[in-house]
């Protein structure tokens, strides 16, 4: 694959990859075989999971052409304009440090939720696609003692703020906490319907077609309801394990749709944090969102 700067008049790619780099990029809608992922049958579909990064010096294009490079051909895709959606300045939807960006915004091949498109009404669909699942670490592990009970998890009960001013669309209180356990030791704590998969829950209508998912939250602990109005660093509630969830964390994406799973997720940032290793929250980020992994202090902000 190579990608074209489509405001410049130049035959030259100003970025490419090759074959083995698309074995970790490419993925056939509905079958994953690691060994083919680059042979794609007659009608099927398939997603490339592009990271694309140019040096600070050199702008980003403004609009980019894919170019699609087969054994026996190759095929200019439709022009794509980089820079249509209005980025949103929001607060941290938690407060403190120690926190882990799990599964934030990167591009590794087990990131659930960059790689996790689904098919819905016919079309692929990821409202995931910028979320991040919050979590607490301390020495690299994100509990102490026993492993099953959620009070274990430096995160389970940590408050939740409101990111920006909005209205709840809708919000939902009542699910229990799951026994943490992942892979087959995972036994969610009622049925997982696609109603229950966020647990307890709130959303938030932002505003420019924009929508705030706070999920699995702790139960009893929702503050508000539908309807309700909220201010930037307004308390809404508290971490649990509830509904799709292994151990505590809050799930935080922002979409096109009011209703899970049915937007695009989209790009945000965050006013301030820092970044670095713990107890040494040495680099200093204003309006940028954190990657994948990374450990950030929010310090004080939104603590009441």
């Amino acid at each position: 694959m190579e990608l074209f700067n489509g405001d410049r008049k130049s035959n030259a790619p100003f970025l490419s990859f090759d074959s083995l780099e698309l074995k970790s990029m490419v993925k056939v809608l509905g079958e994953d075989n690691p060994e083919d992922r680059l042979n794609i049958g007659a009608g099927k579909s398939a997603v490339i999971y592009i990271e694309a990064k140019t040096n600070k010096e050199i702008p980003f294009p403004n609009n980019i052409i894919h170019r699609i490079i087969t054994s026996a051909d190759s095929l200019d895709g439709a022009e794509v304009n980089t820079h249509t959606t209005k980025l949103q300045t929001f607060r941290s939807p938690v407060a403190g440090s120690n926190w882990i960006a799990a599964d934030g915004p990167g591009n590794s091949i087990d990131n659930h939720h960059r790689r996790g498109t689904i098919i819905l009404g016919g079309r692929a669909v990821n409202s995931r696609r910028f979320a991040i699942d919050w979590k607490k670490v301390k020495d690299s592990v994100s509990f102490s003692g026993d492993a099953a009970n959620v009070r274990s998890y430096f995160c389970y009960g940590e408050k939740i703020f409101a990111v920006a001013d909005g209205t709840v669309i809708s919000a939902t209180d009542g699910l229990p906490d799951n026994i943490p356990g992942h892979g087959k030791a995972f036994h969610p704590a009622v049925p997982l319907t696609l109603e229950k998969l966020p647990g307890n829950h709130i959303v938030i209508d932002l505003g420019e077609g924009h929508y705030a998912h706070y999920m699995h939250m702790k139960p009893g602990t929702v503050r508000v309801k539908k309807g309700d109005h909220v201010s930037k660093g307004q308390l809404l509630g508290n971490i649990g394990n509830s509904g799709d969830a292994r151990e505590p964390h809050l799930h935080f994406e922002v979409t096109t749709s009011a209703q899970l799973l049915l937007g695009e997720g989209v790009p945000y940032v965050i006013d301030h944090y820092r970044s670095g290793i713990q107890n040494g929250f040495d680099d200093l980020h204003h309006n940028e969102l954190p990657k994948e992994k990374e450990i950030v202090d929010f310090g004080e902000v939104n603590k009441k």
